[in-house]
């Protein structure tokens, strides 16, 4: 449930988060994984939901691309919780960790946004559609609601939906990179494992989206 409720705000920061943990609880690790991957599987419905909101047209173009990893996503969560062993009371209270989703944090990344409109409008204007699509597997390694509020701005001409859509697309497959990286180099060997492999399978739902809504 943290890790479904942390992605609603930053699937990173609950990866990085959980990760840390595994360290001091490595029999949670497991768990920990899982909340991870439930945490990056909540992003896609966000990120639709998000441009729904904002631009419908931009929805629909993006289904393609996202369903393949979101089935996965939820395919992985099924299967963990149905192998949950029952819950047991801990003996020792959890250690306390500080919140990773900081107000300040987030002031700071909202203040990042119009920066982000017009850089990307910029790269547009000087390298055509390569230039969005690096800028959006850069953009995505660090923040998916910049980039999906650059998106909305850019498919407000219906001719370049299209690109909007598949740069959201490149920038989630980056950020799930990113995430992979995280568990692998911080987690604990159980963290690893599970996380890593939850992470990759996710990953390569999004390029065979990629793969897919390209064609």
């Amino acid at each position: 449930m943290a890790g479904l409720l942390g992605g609603l705000i930053s699937s990173t920061a609950v990866t990085l988060s959980f990760a840390r943990q595994s360290r001091d609880r490595p029999a949670d690790a497991r768990a920990l994984a899982l909340g991870a991957v439930g945490a990056c599987t909540v992003l896609l419905p966000r990120l639709l939901a998000l441009t729904l909101a904002l631009r419908p047209s931009l929805t629909q173009a993006l289904l393609p691309y996202f369903a393949p990893p979101l089935a996965v996503g939820l395919g992985l969560l099924g299967l963990g919780l149905g192998r949950s062993p029952p819950e047991e009371a801990p003996t020792d209270p959890a250690p306390q960790h500080a919140n990773p989703l900081r107000l300040g944090t987030a002031v700071l990344l909202a203040l990042g946004f119009q920066a982000v409109l017009m850089v990307m409008a910029g790269v547009h204007a000087a390298f055509g559609n390569p230039g969005v699509l690096a800028s959006a597997g850069l953009l995505g390694l660090t923040d998916m609601d910049a980039l999906t509020l650059a998106m909305t701005r850019l498919a407000s001409e219906a001719d370049r939906v299209p690109l909007a859509a598949l740069a959201m697309a490149v920038g989630v497959l980056a950020n799930t990179l990113l995430k992979l990286i995280v568990a692998l180099a911080l987690g604990s060997g159980g963290f690893r494992r599970a996380a890593g492999g939850g992470l990759l399978l996710l990953g390569l739902a999004s390029a065979g989206g990629i793969w897919l809504g390209a064609r």
